[in-house]
C-alpha cells in the first residue's frame, strides 16, 4: 500500500501509534513526531513546520527540524509563513513555571488567537499537536489539557491524545508525572472558526478543606497486565482487572470498610474487595452474569448459602451483596452506607457496532457480544448525549449511599466512532464537578494488545491502549 501521509514504514509507523509512550527526551519526542507528520516529496522540497514553546524548546526543536531537513517558522515569522505541514506548541514550561488558572487562561487566549492566523497557512488534512499537562497545586486539580482540548476543537477536529509518561522519583503528590500529546486536524469536519469557551471544569474547590483525609497516588500511571480469564469470566465483554481494583480499593478504603460496584459484570470489583479484606457490594442488571458473579464469589469464600444473593462466613470477617437489580432503583434500604464505589460503565453502544473486530472474535467463539439486549442497558443507547446524561444521573444517584468524604472512582476510555473522537473521559468530568471534587486521574496502560495498522498511509488514528480511573470526592458535610 502507498504511503501518501509520511515518508516511513510501517515498522516505524505501527510504535507511533500506541495511544501512550514512556518519555525519552524532547529531542527523540520532536524527531518523531516531524518524522509521523510530515510528507518529504521529493529531495528539493523541505516542508514548513510552525513550533511555539519555550527558548529551551525551540532550540532543541530547531535542532531536529535541521537534521530531518525541514523549514522551521515560529512567530516572528507569521508574515511569511504558507504551506504549512505541521504545527507544533509545547505549553508545558508555560505551564509548569507557573501554573495558576489566571496564567493558564492567558496562555490558552494567545494559542486560539494564534491558530486563527494558522489556519489559512496549513495543508488541509495536516495536523496540529500540543503538549501541555494537567496540573495539581495547592489541593485543588486543574484540567489544563481537556479545557483546551475543547477549545481548539471548536476550530479544529479532535483527532485523538497521547499520553507521555515520566519515570521519575516522586517526592511529593504536588509533581506531575504525566503529560498530554493532543493531535487536531484541518479537515472537512473542521469549523475553522474558534472561540473560547468556558467548559465548567474549574470549580477552584481545595480538597485540603473539604474532606478529612485526602488521598493521592503520587505515581498517577502503571502498566497493568490482567490475569489470565477463567472460562466463566471470558463470558462477559468488558472485563478488568481484579489487580487494578484492589490496588484502588486498598487505597481508598481501610479493612472491614463497605465497596460498591453498580454495574457488577462478573464480580470482579466484588472479588478484589474481598481479597483485600473489605465488605462487597453490588447490582448488576443482567441475571445472566448475576449469577457468575455469586457463584465467583461464593467459591472464593466457600461459605453456607444463607439466601439467594445474600453470603457470609465466620472464618473470614468479609460478607458480599450482589442484587439483580436495575442500579437505577436502588435506595438505602437495599445496602448499607459505603466508603468506596468503583465500576466501569459500558462504553456507549460501541458492544453494538456491527464488524468490530473485538465483536467479530467474540461471535467465533460463541461469547456474548455485547452486555444484554434490555431495553435500560445503557450499553444500547444510540444517542451519545442521552448516554452520557443517563450514565451522569446514576452516578448523581449513588452518591446518597457513599459516606460524605467517600471516594467513587470510574474507569472509563475516550471513544472513536466512525471517524469522530467523543472525550467521554472528559465530558464525565465535566458534569460529575457539579456535585462532586476531582482529584488527579490515574492512568491505566495496556502493553500486551497488538497494534493494527490503522490509517495505514493516509492519516493518523492511534490504538486507545490507555484508560482513565477518574476519582471524585463526596464534599464533607460541614
Amino acid at each position: 500500500m502507498k504511503n501518501r501521509f509520511n515518508n516511513i514504514t510501517s515498522k516505524e509507523w505501527l510504535p507511533f501509534q500506541k495511544s501512550w509512550f514512556i518519555e525519552e527526551n524532547d529531542k527523540i519526542h520532536y524527531s518523531k513526531n516531524i518524522r509521523f507528520f510530515v510528507k518529504y516529496d521529493d529531495d528539493l522540497y523541505k516542508p514548513n513546520i510552525f513550533f511555539k514553546g519555550s527558548k529551551e524548546k525551540l532550540g532543541v526543536f530547531l535542532e531536529v527540524v535541521r537534521e530531518n531537513k525541514a523549514n522551521l517558522y515560529t512567530e516572528k515569522d507569521i508574515d511569511q509563513i504558507e504551506n504549512l505541514q505541521y504545527v507544533f506548541f509545547d505549553l508545558r514550561d508555560e505551564i509548569y513555571d507557573n501554573p495558576t488558572l489566571e496564567n493558564y487562561n492567558n496562555v490558552k487566549r494567545n494559542t486560539i488567537e494564534l491558530l486563527k492566523i494558522l489556519i489559512p497557512k496549513i495543508k488541509d488534512r495536516r495536523f496540529v499537536s500540543v503538549l501541555i499537562p494537567n496540573v495539581f497545586k495547592d489541593y485543588i486539580y486543574y484540567p489544563f489539557a481537556w479545557d483546551l482540548s475543547y477549545n481548539i476543537a471548536t476550530g479544529l477536529s479532535l483527532k485523538d491524545e497521547k499520553i507521555a509518561c515520566l519515570e521519575k522519583d516522586i517526592n511529593n503528590i504536588f509533581q506531575n508525572d504525566v503529560y498530554y500529546e493532543l493531535n487536531f486536524r484541518k479537515d472537512e469536519n473542521s469549523t475553522l472558526e474558534f472561540h473560547d469557551v468556558d467548559t465548567g471544569l474549574f470549580k477552584n474547590i481545595s480538597l485540603k478543606n473539604k474532606v478529612n483525609k485526602p488521598v493521592f497516588f503520587n505515581k498517577r500511571w502503571e502498566i497493568i497486565k490482567p490475569k489470565r480469564r477463567n472460562k466463566k469470566e471470558i463470558l462477559h465483554p468488558a472485563k478488568y482487572p481484579e489487580n487494578l481494583i484492589e490496588m484502588f480499593i486498598k487505597t481508598f478504603t481501610d479493612e472491614g470498610e463497605n465497596v460498591f460496584d453498580p454495574m457488577t459484570g462478573t464480580g470482579s470489583t466484588q472479588l478484589a474487595a474481598l481479597s483485600a479484606g473489605r465488605n462487597a457490594y453490588g447490582t448488576e442488571l443482567s441475571d445472566f452474569f448475576t449469577g457468575i458473579a455469586i457463584s465467583r464469589l461464593k467459591e472464593y469464600l466457600t461459605p453456607k448459602q444463607t439466601q439467594l444473593d445474600f453470603f457470609e462466613t465466620e472464618d473470614k470477617n468479609v460478607k458480599f451483596k450482589i442484587l439483580n437489580k436495575d442500579v437505577r432503583d436502588v435506595s438505602k434500604n437495599d445496602f448499607p452506607i459505603m466508603d468506596y464505589i468503583i465500576t466501569s460503565p459500558p462504553y456507549w453502544d460501541m458492544l453494538n457496532m456491527k464488524g468490530a473486530e473485538n465483536q467479530a472474535k467474540r461471535k467465533r467463539k460463541g461469547l456474548k457480544i455485547n452486555y444484554s439486549d434490555d431495553e435500560k442497558d445503557l450499553g444500547n443507547i444510540a444517542d451519545y448525549n442521552e448516554f452520557i446524561d443517563e450514565l451522569s444521573q446514576i452516578y448523581f444517584n449513588l452518591t446518597n449511599i457513599l459516606k460524605p468524604g467517600g471516594a467513587i472512582t470510574i474507569i472509563v476510555k475516550n471513544i472513536k466512532k466512525k471517524g469522530r473522537n467523543y472525550p467521554f473521559a472528559f465530558d464525565l468530568a465535566k458534569i460529575l464537578q457539579k456535585e462532586l471534587i476531582l482529584i488527579p486521574e490515574f492512568f491505566w496502560l495496556q502493553d500486551d494488545i497488538n497494534l493494527a495498522p490503522y490509517g495505514y498511509g493516509n492519516t493518523f488514528v492511534s490504538n486507545t491502549f490507555h484508560q482513565y480511573c477518574l476519582t471524585f470526592v463526596k464534599p464533607e458535610i460541614k
